[in-house]
């Protein structure tokens, strides 16, 4: 307060004090300083004289409640106007008139009215001239009862009827109306309006009622709730009708039925709150009015919390994702989050950098302080960092304060300490002699100012002669004396700390456990260094015939050492394999990204911004079920032909889903030229496999890959456009990744491994635990692979094999365990259709019997087979079927799978049936490379020798063709004709050619009588 004013702060109160007087909304007032100056002008508007005020140079504070104010009032004098004055709605209820013929003798005899307000009861009448017209125009006063008048306690309590005509307009006379508002009052929040039970003259209704309600609590309801109706009116002539609807919604205004459902009430601190939103909603727009909203509930938008942590929406958005910030409701399209929850953010980012600025630098922090050369060897790649330092992500919460390019920082311990490092080896190349020798010892003495201890000299005379010798006579070239100069500075430094004695005083187990052993941390070269120095030491007594203070041979020679460096890649773990592969396989997601990334490239031929989205989808889908390194995926898919299916273009691509039957034809392309150029050993890298639920994904990305190289008319023979190092300026492994989890880093060995670990885990569950070497390529073999194994419930195994591995097997084995796990095909239209083909193009030659011979010993080996299969319970046939899937079934010959251990139908003579007509066979696609090599032969052979050949050759050769034939007609079964045929060359047309040829050879004729096919 202000002591020097000239006059007594007492006596004068602010225009809130007035208001409160008065029993306005303070609320609108204190908020609103549109409101606050109408007020005062009506103030101002009274007759000069009646209410006086002061008005001031500069804001006091007159009472703490309010803020300062500049003009100041009477209390003396506002008192005697409310003394003097009545309000109209006191006037009313004084007499029994209506407020119509009230007001008509007002202006009949000038009554002056004095308005503090728009509502009657701020307006005010002289009550010397009221008491004046009330004789003059002969007004009925109201007379109150006796019972009243004998009790004034009674005053406090209103009827329901004088309720229904003062607060509502309501009828005393509609029974119906009286009902539902004391029914509707009946159901307000408890406490809000009571009711009692006691005998009440009514002077509304002239009859005795039985219940009344306490007068205060109405008078407060009505005071403190608008009508619904009548406010949203008066909202839209200020704002329109638009979004009003949706912020009552979002607000949750609670609601208030007194009667019928027209007369609904709010309160007026809800009222104002939706008011000031369209406000800001109509004055500045929906971020203002979101703000606004937020502020009611605790909340803050995304922007305002990102200023509070001074983090861009990037970073907030990642700090969303990752649960450390919560949206807890949207408003038009803007996030909300709890500022509670940001504070605590903000509290906690304080401490953090706090502790990072203590124990870390950024790498501005290196270079102002240590300088620009200096920070760049800091940032540099590992190899040329000769003592590696530890960089730490900074986290999200950090990066407004310390963010820069690299997000990284540097532990201060470590930088201060390579500084010297650093410092140390500058020196040591800053300076240098024309003779090598002079040279090491001007910087052992001089620069770094080493010195000997008294019992250290002879060693000291010893390592001299030895470095003297050593760097006469060697021939390396200058460059490299000069490293090698540096590498006997430094090791003066370190073996003369450890052996602070005569290096012969020393036995030769000191010296293995101080210096000679492979489990410290001393560098190699410095030990052989100090070997071979040991060595001239022995030669040195040797010569002079003393006594020798150790044997060499009872030292460790570096030279021995397994110089073998491990590097443990690590794996991710069957949670986050199965989290990639769910991402991976958002099909429609993925290909929008990839085929926009493509359609930028193509219309501006600029690929220093394309980003190569495809490739990177295709690269990251192979990755997961294929054990295959960097550079073989980038070199070994192959260009695709796409004529055979329904895809066009990028555009129709965008509109459309590539089908199973495509996707399996693209897949089988590629699958065909990895089996064809790797025909020899089992390396995972000549097995092409993508697992049954990626097959359309894989597809729709590989032919994204497949358009890009057509439409960028490159003459490139593969399709995968990665660098053959993934770590290019900009890593499209980034922006593939960049709505996964946050921080995720995809690499190739740890994918490997991981995939390597999930099949050695399934195979061993399986109990095929050797079988992995057929599956992952050698280096699963290694000790630190075979050493990892997950144990897996039964559900995750079976998981893990429909994710792995594709469905690709057919045979016998595979048709007839399908059908006792997933019933038999009952829908035969397809394998119909197909054998009608198959008609028109061989004629009946699908007819033709074997031998009897061939015919009981294939009947033989199918009953033998089933008889086997009929023993495994349920549980056991289904471990079958994924052993089958997984490839974790013994094979006789590659992409041949055998369900025995061992074979069932080897003769006397040791002789096996041919794998791919073996009824216990499992027989992989990819088989088909050969076996449609044989089968066109076979055709071939007919056409050519079967004319001029035997009776008994052309059955021979007749029954040859009808199993091999079979064979083809299962696969064709299972995945297609045109898929099958297309492991030849030439395809159906070819194959529809040897057959027409075929129809001539009247093959039917040597059919055995009572079998067809």
């Amino acid at each position: 307060m202000n002591r020097d004013l000239n006059f007594d702060v007492k006596k004068y109160i602010t225009i809130y004090d007035i208001a409160g007087m008065l029993g306005k909304n303070l609320e609108t007032l204190l908020n609103k300083e549109s409101a606050r100056l109408k007020f005062m002008q009506y103030v101002d508007d009274l007759p000069k004289g009646m209410i006086r005020k002061i008005e001031l140079s500069e804001p006091v504070s007159i009472n703490e409640k309010y803020p300062p104010v500049k003009v100041i009032y009477n209390l003396e004098s506002i008192e005697k106007f409310l003394n003097d004055n009545i309000r109209i709605s006191e006037a009313l209820n004084v007499i029994d008139e209506p407020y119509t013929r009230l007001k008509y003798w007002v202006r009949k005899y000038n009554i002056s009215v004095y308005r503090l307000g728009k509502k009657i009861e701020f307006n005010f009448y002289s009550r010397k001239e009221f008491e004046q017209l009330i004789k003059f125009a002969k007004l009925r006063v109201k007379k109150i009862r006796n019972s009243e008048e004998a009790n004034p306690k009674m005053k406090q309590y209103i009827s329901i009827y004088e309720l229904a005509q003062e607060k509502l307009d309501k009828s005393l006379t509609a029974t119906g109306i009286i009902d539902s508002i004391r029914d509707s009052i009946d159901k307000l929040p408890l406490g809000m309006i009571n009711r009692k039970k006691i005998d009440y003259n009514d002077p509304f209704s002239g009859r005795l009622v039985k219940e009344v309600y306490v007068r205060e609590e109405v008078e407060r309801f009505f005071s403190n709730h608008i009508h619904k109706q009548n406010f949203l009116r008066e909202l839209r002539g200020y704002f329109g009708s638009q979004n009003i609807s949706y912020f009552y919604k979002k607000l949750n205004i609670t609601e208030f039925k007194v009667g019928n459902k027209t007369n609904i009430f709010i309160s007026k601190h809800d009222a104002e709150r939706l008011k000031l939103v369209c406000k800001m909603f109509s004055e500045k727009g929906k971020a203002a009015a979101a703000k606004i909203y937020g502020g009611f509930f605790g909340n803050i938008t995304v922007d305002e919390a990102g200023e509070i942590l001074k983090l861009g929406s990037i970073n907030i958005k990642n700090l969303i994702k990752s649960g450390e910030i919560v949206v807890v409701c949207t408003f038009d399209k803007t996030k909300l989050v709890s500022k509670e929850v940001v504070m605590q953010l903000f509290t906690k980012q304080m401490k953090l950098l706090e502790k990072f600025k203590e124990k870390y630098y950024t790498f501005s922090q290196i270079k102002e302080k240590y300088g620009e050369s200096f920070a760049y060897y800091v940032i540099g790649s590992e190899d040329k960092i000769r003592r590696p330092v530890t960089k730490i992500n900074i986290p999200t919460l950090l990066l407004g304060y310390m963010n820069y390019q690299a997000r990284k920082v540097y532990v201060k311990e470590e930088i201060d300490s390579l500084w010297l490092d650093y410092k140390f080896y500058w020196q040591l190349n800053s300076v240098s002699f024309e003779d090598p020798f002079e040279d090491f010892m001007y910087k052992v003495e001089e620069i770094l100012e080493f010195t000997y201890k008294s019992s250290q000299m002879s060693t000291k005379g010893f390592w001299y002669q030895y470095v003297q010798s050593f760097l006469y006579k060697t021939k390396m070239d200058k460059k490299r004396i000069a490293f090698q100069i540096n590498q006997f500075v430094r090791n003066t430094c370190l073996f003369f700390g450890i052996f602070e004695l005569e290096i012969y005083s020393y036995s030769a187990s000191e010296i293995n456990q101080k210096f000679l052993n492979s489990n410290n941390d001393i560098n190699r070269s410095y030990q052989r260094d100090f070997y071979s120095f040991l060595k001239y030491v022995i030669n040195s007594f040797v010569v002079n015939g003393l006594p020798l203070p150790f044997n060499i041979e009872d030292l460790n020679d570096p030279r021995t050492y397994n110089n073998i460096k491990e590097v443990d890649v690590g794996m991710y773990s069957l949670e986050e394999y199965h989290k990639l592969y769910e991402y991976a396989n958002q099909v429609e997601f993925h290909k929008k990204k990839a085929i926009t990334d493509v359609k930028k490239l193509l219309s501006t031929m600029d690929r220093s911004k394309y980003k190569k989205y495809d490739s990177c989808w295709a690269y990251v889908l192979i990755q997961l079920t294929n054990n295959w390194r960097h550079s073989t995926i980038i070199t070994q898919i192959p260009r695709i032909e796409l004529s055979n299916t329904k895809i066009e273009n990028l555009d129709w691509l965008m509109e459309n889903d590539i089908s199973l039957e495509d996707a399996n034809s693209i897949i089988l392309q590629i699958g065909r030229f990895v089996t064809k150029i790797n025909k020899t050993g089992v390396s995972a890298e000549g097995i092409f496999n993508i697992g049954e639920p990626l097959k359309i994904a894989f597809a729709t990305a590989i032919s994204i890959c497949e358009l890009r190289v057509r439409a960028t008319c490159e003459d490139s023979l593969t399709l995968i456009d990665l660098a053959s190092c993934l770590v290019p300026k900009l890593n499209p492994h980034k922006e593939f990744f960049k709505e996964f989890t946050v921080g995720f880093k995809f690499e190739n060995r740890k994918m490997n491994r991981t995939l390597t670990t999930l099949i050695w885990s399934v195979l061993r569950h399986m109990g095929r635990g050797l079988k992995e070497s057929q599956i992952s390529r050698s280096h699963m073999q290694e000790r630190t692979t075979m050493n990892h194994y997950i144990k897996l419930t039964e559900e995750q195994i079976q998981k893990l094999v429909l994710e792995l591995f594709e469905r690709n097997q057919f045979g016998f084995v595979t048709q007839y365990l399908t059908n006792i796990l997933f019933g038999e095909e009952t829908n035969k239209s397809i394998e119909t259709e197909r054998m009608v083909q198959i008609n028109k193009s061989f004629g009946d030659i699908t007819k033709i019997e074997a031998t009897a011979g061939v015919i009981n010993r294939l009947a033989s080996e199918r009953e033998k087979v089933r008889s086997y299969l009929q023993q495994f319970n349920l549980q056991e046939l289904q471990k079958l079927y994924y052993q089958a899937l997984s490839g974790g079934l013994p094979e006789r010959q590659k992409h041949y799978q055998c369900i025995y251990t061992k074979c069932k139908f080897e003769n006397e003579f040791g002789e096996k049936p041919p794998c791919e007509t073996c009824a216990a066979s499992v027989i992989n696609v990819y088989a088909l490379v050969n076996i449609m090599d044989n089968y066109i032969f076979l055709m071939n052979k007919i056409h050519n020798e079967f004319d001029v050949s035997i009776v008994g050759e052309k059955q021979k050769l007749a029954n040859h063709f009808y199993l091999m034939h079979g064979v083809v007609n299962q696969a064709r079964i299972k995945f297609g004709r045109e898929v099958v045929d297309s492991f030849v060359v030439g395809g159906t047309e070819r194959i529809k050619a040897l057959g027409a040829q075929l129809n001539s050879k009247r093959l039917k004729e040597f059919k055995t009588s009572g079998m067809s096919i």
